[in-house]
């Protein structure tokens, strides 16, 4: 039996408001009771601050982080969505767009980066602090759907 070996995904890659109908779809897939309604993503990839990274597998979105930069304003980096495609998970996908975005953030003059999670999201949680976050604090009954506290993590 031939065992076939899936080729590593390379290039990272900014999406804008052209790829809103494969974002949404995306969100969707990779967060089932908790994603973005449509307008709301139209909005934010309008907005100039606001940038989507994905690692694409053929024309699939299989990667995606979406962060926001306030330079000039508040001086950080809000990271307001993390996901990575059900079958595309513990590759190091996640790790690579976060550490990516970092980098450009950082040649853009930015030091200070935030993120929250999901109470019971321990993946995300271990990425943050592999990643050299460091939880901060948290926020009781910050998300719904179901309910749940967030973890607020730091970067400087």
């Amino acid at each position: 039996m031939q065992h076939q070996r899936r080729k590593r995904i390379e290039e990272i890659c900014k999406l804008g408001k052209e790829s809103l109908k494969e974002i949404v779809a995306f969100d969707c897939l990779c967060f089932p009771t908790d994603f973005w309604q449509q307008e709301d993503w139209e909005n934010l990839l309008k907005d100039e601050r606001a940038i989507y990274y994905a690692l694409l597998d053929g024309e699939q979105i299989v990667a995606g982080l979406f962060l926001y930069n306030w330079q000039g304003k508040r001086d950080y980096v809000k990271i307001m969505s993390l996901a990575v495609h059900p079958k595309y998970r513990k590759q190091g996908l996640g790790e690579r767009l976060l550490r990516h975005a970092e980098r450009e953030m950082r040649q853009l003059g930015m030091t200070k980066f935030c993120g929250e999670t999901r109470a019971s999201n321990n993946a995300m949680q271990r990425l943050f602090t592999r990643c050299g976050y460091r939880l901060e604090w948290v926020e009781e009954n910050y998300y719904q759907h179901p309910d749940e506290s967030a973890y607020k993590y730091i970067l400087q």
